[in-house]
């Protein structure tokens, strides 16, 4: 019964790594060798990659494109006439920078996130040791 249990729980981390643009097969298996509750919370703490891989297939959104000041609608930063209105527009330079340098931070913000989570864990499973040591 607790091997169901166990693989059910897993499945579902399998879903939720799936959904948040993951591999699910590779968090299910996961899951499955550490636990699926060590699995929710990885799954959790990893970067959402499912907005970056909608992005990456075309579709725009203030982390790939600007607002064209006339119509208001979505056109690429060095983009010199806008495709909808033909509003002449200043091409953005320095648009692609300022965004691989937010996707630097967010990603060393994330590194620092997931090195305090497993800190975190590890002491738990210390403190659970040493309890569980002096009542044996």
């Amino acid at each position: 019964m607790f091997g169901f249990i166990w693989v059910g729980l897993a499945a579902a981390v399998g879903f939720l790594a799936y959904t948040r643009g993951r591999s699910g097969l590779g968090w299910f298996a996961l899951a499955c060798l550490i636990s699926p509750l060590l699995g929710f919370i990885f799954v959790l703490i990893a970067q959402d990659k499912s907005a970056a891989q909608a992005q990456a297939f075309g579709s725009a959104s203030s982390r790939s494109h600007v607002r064209c000041p006339s119509c208001a609608e979505w056109v690429l930063p060095e983009a010199s006439v806008c495709k909808h209105c033909h509003c002449i527009l200043t091409p953005d330079t320095a648009f692609r920078s300022r965004l691989a340098a937010t996707a630097k931070i967010e990603d060393q913000l994330n590194k620092k996130t997931i090195a305090i989570t497993l800190v975190a864990i590890a002491g738990f499973v210390a403190l659970a040791t040493v309890v569980l040591s002096f009542k044996a």
